[in-house]
């Protein structure tokens, strides 16, 4: 293979970093092209103010581009270090002998949320041993049948009454929602008709539409009936509420959500116990853990999808 100059490489490795999961598929990161460096910033101008207040999911998406860049690197054979510092994060490279292939590098692009109910069928319990853990952070896995699950369960109902209930929330998540292919390719982010699963419509209809199906009980329906499919859930948590933590946690979860691909596995997002922060309180108490509780996911088996979520070209 010819030898790429650096401008190319950290082109390429950033072609998959963007690939990582953020918040309504916001991208809220930025990447800047130095001296052997790669330098991932927040966009704060797409910050998701209501659902993510305090930035914690932002920071988390970054760490999960952060991953799928030194996962991209080591691939294509060179060592990457990190320091986070003056609110970025610094990636440098050094090469080394030989590419490092491994099934995360192959799961990147196949990575996806799943949408929809699961398939019901148990995960092995081989499957759900050994991942790695970042310093400051923790994995906690709970069977469906378990009490922890049905806390879990009974939390994601509580914040969909909150969530559905607020028209703050509710307008920044149809904001984010793209309702035809013009809407789409304006943006190349957000929450897309054809990956929800609705068909092609004008954006004011779309609006008035989907504003009808925005309230706690049509949630909690779609909600139940998802969990009732699920394997088990999955929450990620923090030692403390800081922007380093979340960072290595989103590295974490990047690296759960790659292997569990790899393993032809499925998972969703359902982080609304985490969103709110009573519920946050309620549900490290109902665990009984001493960590904070930052993503909850759902894990089963599903299909793939018949489309992806768009991603823009950040450089």
């Amino acid at each position: 293979m010819e030898e790429l100059t650096f401008i190319e490489l950290a082109k390429l490795l950033i072609s998959f970093a963007v690939l990582a999961p953020s918040g309504h598929n916001s991208q809220s990161w930025n990447f800047k092209i130095a001296d052997n460096q790669i330098v991932i910033v927040p966009d704060m101008d797409k910050r998701l103010a209501v659902v993510d207040g305090d930035n914690r999911e932002l920071f988390i998406s970054l760490g999960c581009a952060l991953a799928n860049l030194q996962v991209a690197a080591g691939h294509h054979g060179y060592n990457s270090e990190y320091v986070y510092q003056d609110g970025k994060i610094v990636v440098s490279f050094s090469q080394q002998d030989g590419g490092t292939d491994n099934e995360l590098f192959a799961a990147i692009e196949k990575r996806h949320t799943h949408r929809g109910e699961f398939t019901g069928e148990k995960i092995p319990d081989e499957l759900l041993k050994n991942f790695d853990i970042q310093p400051n952070t923790n994995i906690l896995l709970f069977d469906e049948a378990s009490r922890e699950a049905s806390v879990i369960k009974r939390k994601i109902e509580e914040g969909n009454i909150v969530q559905m209930s607020d028209t703050a929330f509710k307008r920044e998540l149809v904001s984010w929602m793209r309702f035809n292919r013009k809407h789409i390719e304006e943006t190349h982010n957000g929450l897309c008709y054809n990956v929800l699963g609705f068909p092609s419509m004008p954006k004011p209809i779309g609006k008035r539409i989907v504003g009808k199906f925005l309230n706690p009980k049509a949630q909690n329906k779609t909600d139940n009936a998802i969990n009732a499919t699920v394997s088990h859930f999955c929450v990620l948590t923090v030692k403390e509420n800081t922007e380093q933590n979340w960072i290595e946690l989103g590295v974490m979860l990047e690296h759960f959500l790659l292997k569990i691909t790899s393993f032809g596995l499925a998972y969703s997002f359902s982080n609304q116990p985490c969103e709110i922060g009573s519920l946050a309180s309620q549900l490290k108490e109902e665990l009984n853990i001493n960590d904070f509780p930052s993503v909850v996911l759902r894990l089963g088996y599903g299909g793939e999808p018949k489309t992806r979520s768009p991603r823009e070209q950040k450089f």
